[in-house]
């Protein structure tokens, strides 16, 4: 269940109560009918939706812990909201750019291809960008008020300078003091007013109802502007690109993303698929088609276009994948419907987990 969701549970109802920033609302659910639904078509979970928007997620689990906590007497007791976080070093770069890109650093491992993607987008876009390292603290602990190490931070924001200096693109940096990094992630964000969200993504999650992650789930779901996520392999090769077609804003931004990352290569080869149904009909690639002129004029390397056949959109790309032995996925955010994502999984979620490639997802 997201961070801000509390549940109290009693012999007849299920009380889901949602507590958002600028929006509280209640819903009610009697506890036959979502155990009813939850047996009677074999589900682990049922989202909460408000219109079209998923804002929560219900499962067994969620319905065991909160009856345990009334046992225990604990089920009056709400979350309480997390303290801002607290801005304790920053650097500022001359503002010269059109937009800014925020990139979150966690890993050493990852930062140094985040901050290259960085460096190629924001070229392509004159974007200036903004590095954050967070260290977390306790809830129980005031963040403006803890004292915390610093160094190994320094380290990772001053490597993200210097990269910037050798290619001329203005860097800031900041280091803050959080109870969660989303949240921290999401203060930055409107506080710097980020036209980019670009951060390192595991590929799956094993949390209950959560289609990607506690932390990315959030941003997606409250971030004001696009995001990127990274999922990186062990190579970092970026020759070999698979892009696949399905029309709509998101996978729209990822071909006009791609000419920038396709940049991180000195010979890419593109490949463009769409996946349709095996039937005897001809499929339409006029989809197809116009990608492929798009991409041919701002690209270098060469860019190709098939139709794919397969019953699954996740099996046709992943079988795409392994023939053509690619080293980068880029996707556009799934466009199922939040029951599908909530039950079957998330379509870009389902292709990282089972791809060995690096796999890039672009939401608007």
């Amino acid at each position: 269940m997201p961070p801000y969701t509390n549940h109290f549970v009693d012999a007849f109802s299920v009380f889901i109560y949602l507590n958002i920033p600028d929006f509280f609302d209640a819903y009610l659910l009697t506890l036959a009918h979502v155990l009813h639904i939850l047996n009677r078509y074999h589900l682990s979970c049922l989202p909460v939706t408000e219109g079209r928007k998923l804002i929560g997620i219900i499962t067994r689990s969620d319905i065991i812990r909160v009856e345990a906590e009334q046992l225990s007497g604990n089920s009056e007791q709400i979350e309480r909201k997390s303290a801002p976080s607290y801005v304790v070093y920053q650097t500022r770069a001359p503002a010269t750019g059109k937009g800014r890109l925020l990139v979150p650093l966690s890993h050493p491992q990852t930062a140094e291809t985040l901050l290259e993607m960085a460096v190629a987008i924001a070229k392509d876009r004159n974007y200036e960008i903004e590095c954050l390292q967070v260290i977390i603290v306790s809830s129980s602990r005031i963040p403006s008020e803890t004292p915390v190490q610093i160094s190994k931070s320094l380290q990772l924001l001053q490597r993200a300078i210097l990269l910037g200096e050798n290619s001329r693109i203005p860097v800031h940096t900041q280091i803050r003091v959080a109870h969660n990094v989303a949240g921290a992630i999401l203060e930055t964000a409107k506080e710097r007013h980020i036209d980019l969200v670009l951060m390192g993504w595991k590929g799956s999650t094993s949390t209950p109802g959560r289609v990607f992650s506690r932390v990315v789930d959030t941003i997606i779901r409250q971030a004001g502007c696009d995001v990127i996520l990274a999922k990186l392999d062990d190579k970092r090769s970026f020759d070999r690109w698979l892009l696949p077609m399905a029309g709509g804003p998101n996978s729209s931004q990822a071909i006009k993303l791609l000419p920038a990352l396709a940049s991180l290569s000195t010979s890419p080869q593109i490949k463009l698929c769409q996946v349709f149904q095996p039937t005897n009909s001809i499929p339409d690639t006029t989809l197809l088609d116009k990608s492929v002129h798009f991409l041919q004029r701002r690209v270098s390397g060469k860019v190709m276009a098939t139709p794919v056949r397969a019953n699954s959109v996740s099996d046709g790309v992943l079988k795409c994948a392994e023939l053509d032995n690619s080293d980068v996925i880029v996707l556009g955010a799934s466009r199922e419907s939040l029951l599908q994502q909530a039950i079957q999984g998330n379509i870009a979620e389902n292709i990282s987990r089972k791809s060995n490639c690096t796999v890039i997802m672009v939401k608007t």
